[in-house]
């Protein structure tokens, strides 16, 4: 099953600030729910073993697998590739992270849109349901990373 997800999220720090957080593994790992470990992958740049455990409804349970970086252009945008497997299931998919400045000074704009293969149980489950979820934890990723910086997040909106 194939499920296409997208959505912003306000920062309100400038974009080099967002952009220096973004590319930093150990605010990634914090700020991703659930995370259990990130460890980098020796002889490969970007990219890291995650180990997670998600309590999100009918997809709760631990899932392992990697998170790599690439056409980084900064600090406008990089793509994020992710493949796991846990709870009888295969994820793989990939988000593309554009930045963009917003409407008041020092306001950044992230915007993402994400493609997301599922096999087994997930794919299984309706796609509205992983749809929720997968837009639950993105808000609270990046409201993670906001909290990091010491931000009060401005509603943005997902889809």
């Amino acid at each position: 099953m194939s499920m296409d997800v997208n959505g912003s999220y306000t920062f309100q720090f400038d974009r080099q600030t967002v952009w220096n957080i973004l590319m930093n593994p150990d605010a990634i790992a914090k700020a991703i729910p659930g995370v259990k470990e990130m460890i980098p992958i020796e002889g490969e740049e970007n990219a890291w073993r995650a180990v997670t455990k998600l309590n999100v409804s009918a997809v709760s349970g631990m899932y392992s697998g990697t998170i790599r970086m690439s056409e980084i252009d900064a600090p406008n945008s990089y793509r994020l590739t992710v493949s796991g497997e846990g709870q009888q299931s295969v994820v793989s998919g990939n988000a593309l992270i554009t930045l963009r400045d917003g409407d008041k000074p020092d306001q950044t704009v992230l915007d993402w849109t994400a493609e997301a293969n599922l096999s087994g149980k997930l794919a299984s489950i309706a796609q509205r349901l992983v749809k929720v979820a997968a837009v639950l934890l993105s808000k609270q990723f990046f409201g993670g990373l906001a909290k990091q910086l010491g931000a009060v997040e401005v509603p943005s909106s997902e889809g």
